[in-house]
């Protein structure tokens, strides 16, 4: 049986396609007639052999002109998706592969690939939804049962996903990957000490699997257990000394102590090392402002709303900057949005029940 290893498994590309392998040919297929329905098999194979020198859009051009000769045929819709799916062209690929099964619903080939774009395209539900159509009908694969797993639990599907776990704890053991994916469901389902022991084991299993402590420390964090949380980031950066995301959930531990000389120099290095991370922005904007380095603190705060402006606490700092400086009219501005998105927020808890908080 195949082993699952989170995250990397190349799932179905080893779906290839069936036709004799052959050097890709010279010359575009723009240059190929196409109008005739024995124009179809030279622009077919010319296809086949530039998909086979990983030549995807030459590919999906011959296999556009094949179709428009006759759009019903299943394998060149299926050729297509592929080709669009090797360029991460997730959308086109969806639309490729559902044609396909619309001319042949039972075609499993073409319903594991449109999950897997659909997964790829981070549409978790509709990828749940048909990996496991394609799973009925491949009930031992355990890739399937890996990605399946983790679209459910993606989708907040927590139930459907422990169900998927179970098959792998039963046939994949000794999988870290499995380890990892079901500490994440069991956090979903604030079953954070069983979370912990399941990535404990994780750890076990693969001692050098990245992330790990990480996923441990984070969950120590959300509970406000510092000092395990910050034990855990420092047995990640032992691993890997250039972790952001280690660095700055230590840099907010720090922020949380008011201890800002340990936090600035954590929480720099984290931005330098990956300018996505908002806490690592925001921290050091709180920090910057405490330091009385307004404009400073100002882009930092700035540029943590830019990565998510639904979040009213940059907002509500970056307008107590505005008054430190006397700018008042642009710290009446941030109130307002700060009114706002708690207005908005009241709102949504009023219309929704409580959605289990996901593993960062």
């Amino acid at each position: 049986m195949r082993s699952v290893n989170a995250g990397r498994a190349a799932l179905l590309l080893a779906l290839v396609l069936s036709a004799p392998a052959m050097a890709t040919q010279q010359g575009a297929c723009e240059s190929m007639p196409a109008q005739k329905p024995e124009d179809i098999n030279p622009l077919a194979q010319r296809g086949i052999a530039y998909s086979r020198s990983s030549e995807y859009e030459a590919a999906a051009e011959c296999y556009r002109k094949v179709l428009a000769i006759d759009p019903n045929i299943p394998a060149i819709r299926i050729n297509l998706g592929l080709a669009e799916f090797k360029q991460g062209r997730f959308t086109p690929a969806i639309a490729a592969f559902e044609a396909a099964l619309r001319l042949d619903p039972k075609n499993s080939q073409a319903r594991t690939l449109l999950g897997m774009s659909y997964y790829g395209a981070h549409k978790f539900g509709e990828a749940a939804e048909n990996l496991q159509l394609a799973l009925d009908a491949d009930p031992e694969n355990a890739q399937l049962h890996f990605y399946t797993a983790q679209s459910y639990l993606w989708a907040s599907q927590y139930e459907k996903a422990l169900k998927q776990f179970e098959w792998l704890q039963r046939n994949q053991p000794d999988s870290a990957g499995t380890h990892i994916l079901l500490a994440e469901a069991l956090d979903g389902l604030s079953r954070s000490e069983e979370a912990i022991a399941e990535l404990r084991q994780a750890a076990a299993v693969a001692p050098g699997e990245p992330g790990v402590h990480f996923a441990i420390g984070y969950i120590y964090w959300a509970h406000h257990q510092d000092e395990e949380a910050e034990r855990e980031f420092r047995a990640e950066l032992a691993r890997d000394p250039k972790h952001a995301r280690a660095l700055a959930w230590l840099g907010d531990i720090a922020v949380r102590r008011h201890d800002a000389k340990t936090a600035r120099p954590l929480l720099e290095k984290a931005i330098r090392l990956d300018d996505g991370l908002r806490i690592a922005h925001y921290d050091l904007g709180v920090t910057l402002a405490d330091e009385n380095q307004g404009e400073q603190a100002i882009r930092e705060l700035k540029e943590a709303i830019r990565l998510d402006p639904s979040r009213p606490d940059a907002h509500y700092r970056l307008a107590r900057v505005y008054l430190d400086l006397n700018r008042s009219q642009e710290a009446k501005a941030e109130l307002a949005i700060v009114r706002g998105l708690n207005e908005k927020k009241e709102d949504e808890l009023r219309n929704v029940t409580g959605k289990p908080p996901e593993l960062k």
